[in-house]
């Protein structure tokens, strides 16, 4: 990689001696995995893992970040990143190059660049998965890296890859994405979407060869720089091809850029396959620990609210499995570090570590980093769902009753609210006495494959009442002895008039 840090050593102190606007810095630290945060008094750096993938020497790295810059903050992202927070504005830059001289690349993390790859976080260890496709999404973010030096696109493009109908990683509405079948191939999806004007995919290609993902890596670039919008930034991404080129000429035009890629040739891949050799015994039951499809190997899950572990758990986990062989890390589209490859005594230690995680499935919710970090954020999405966790808790609402929640402070969908069960947007609202800070509530979105649906956007709810909505919707819930799913399917009408009591009438 050559892009020239000195370029954005010279505007990171252009920027923070106020010589030029947020705007003006954004534009260029971007494309280096860094943004300066909201009141430009501190930066964040993005670390890529492609497939979420984090070895224990990149854990190690990490720990070491955070004590170096005294990071306050760390948040996985749901594209399967990892962002360290509230660095100090004259070092940011070297935080950039100390990750890129370890190896982990944070450009194009941001701007307009193919950002990282993501993969079902599970692949190879899960039970019920359709094949392992951690080792394509590593091949097809090693193509698409070199291409950040050199490729100037409308804006970031999103591949995925998942492994089973559960769709994880959203790959049937990204930008390209990948779903692996029984049959040892992909289905292939293109020109999807989340965000302002969200879009399902459109199916490219069914059956296509594991060996021949790059092909369609380079027509999809191919497609979106040829048809893609540079004038229009808010209609430059590549759902919005599905309305310039209409469905059957998007279709028609990504089918000549994919017969021109084979037609060039030089991309087929021999993917770097790699089975888990390590043999567990014993037996172990816990509430965060799972079984793997590898006999005696375990999994545990830990999430941290809102997907912000304190600083210093980052390295209480590389020390917990330091010494554990094969032992390895992932993170989650839904925020959630797995700890993978355990045996039974190892996931024991794992599960101690990591016990201060989420209790149950709603506390497991998902948010953005919100407005008090963000400079797009409208709403504190964070804030809210410490809110929701204090509120779930002292109300003492059974797992179950309530379901994972999706919350993005602003239009962007960092938190992925149009595909949640419920879903909720920062947004501005007035009622009778003036400005309300509020959200708009989403209802009945869904990210499984072959069920794939937006929410319906309902209406908006200040930020004081939607503890209170999902109080009550949660005691209704928990009344029947029912989970919340089966519930909201017996009782529609039910929950839509308890999401009417709580809407602002504006």
């Amino acid at each position: 990689m050559s892009k020239d840090m000195d370029a954005l050593r010279e505007a990171t102190k252009k920027f923070y001696a106020s010589e030029s606007s947020v705007n003006e810095y954004k534009g260029l630290s971007g494309g280096y995995g860094t943004y300066a945060q909201k009141g430009a008094q501190a930066s964040m750096v993005r670390l890529r893992f492609a497939g979420g993938r984090i070895s224990k020497e990149d854990l190690l790295f990490i720990a070491d970040m955070i004590d170096k810059y005294k990071v306050s903050m760390v948040h996985f992202t749901t594209c399967q990143a990892v962002q360290l927070h509230n660095v100090a504005g004259n070092r940011i830059c070297d935080l950039v190059q100390d990750a890129l001289d370890h190896g982990i690349i944070t450009l194009g993390g941001g701007g307009d660049y193919p950002r990282n790859v993501t993969a079902s976080p599970l692949s190879g260890v899960e039970k019920g998965e359709c094949f392992d496709v951690l080792p394509y999404a590593k091949a097809a973010e090693a193509y698409l890296l070199p291409l950040v030096d050199t490729l100037k696109m409308p804006r970031k493009l999103k591949v995925g890859f998942s492994n089973s109908p559960e769709n994880e990683t959203h790959a049937t509405f990204r930008d390209l994405g990948f779903m692996a079948k029984e049959n040892g191939k992909f289905d292939v999806y293109s020109a999807g979407g989340l965000g302002n004007n969200p879009r399902m995919g459109l199916c490219v290609a069914k059956d296509a060869e594991p060996k021949d993902i790059l092909y369609y890596i380079r027509a999809m670039i191919r497609t979106f720089c040829k048809n893609g919008n540079y004038e229009n930034r808010a209609k430059a991404r590549t759902r919005y091809m599905q309305e310039t080129l209409g469905e059957e000429g998007y279709l028609s035009a990504f089918a000549a850029e994919l017969k021109g890629s084979f037609d060039e040739g030089g991309l087929d891949i021999k993917a770097d396959i790699r089975s888990v050799a390590k043999e567990g015994k014993g037996n172990i039951a816990g509430p965060c620990i799972y079984e793997q499809k590898q006999k005696g190997l375990y999994y545990v899950s830990y999430h941290a609210v809102g997907g912000d572990p304190f600083p210093a758990k980052i390295r209480q986990i590389y020390d917990a499995i330091k010494d554990m062989n094969d032992v390895e890390v992932r993170i989650s589209p839904d925020e959630t570090m797995y700890i993978i490859n355990c045996n039974s005594e190892e996931a024991a230690k794992v599960a101690e570590v990591t016990d201060d995680g989420a209790r149950t499935l709603f506390e497991s919710s998902i948010s953005c980093v919100g407005a008090t970090i963000c400079q797009q954020g409208l709403r504190d999405s964070h804030g809210l769902l410490v809110q929701l966790v204090e509120m779930s808790r002292k109300a003492e609402l059974p797992d179950g009753s309530l379901p994972r929640v999706h919350i993005s402070g602003c239009t962007s969908s960092c938190g992925s609210h149009q595909i949640g069960v419920i879903g909720f947007q920062g947004s501005s609202a007035r009622n009778a006495d003036g400005p309300v800070t509020a959200f708009t509530v989403f209802i009945n979105g869904s990210h499984i494959a072959g069920k794939e649906r937006f929410g319906d956007a309902v209406g908006k709810m200040s930020q004081d009442d939607i503890p209170k909505f999902l109080e009550e919707l949660g005691r209704s819930v928990a009344a029947t002895g029912k989970d919340y799913r089966a519930w909201a399917t017996e009782n529609t009408e039910l929950l839509m008039t308890i999401v009417d009591k709580y809407l602002i009438k504006e």
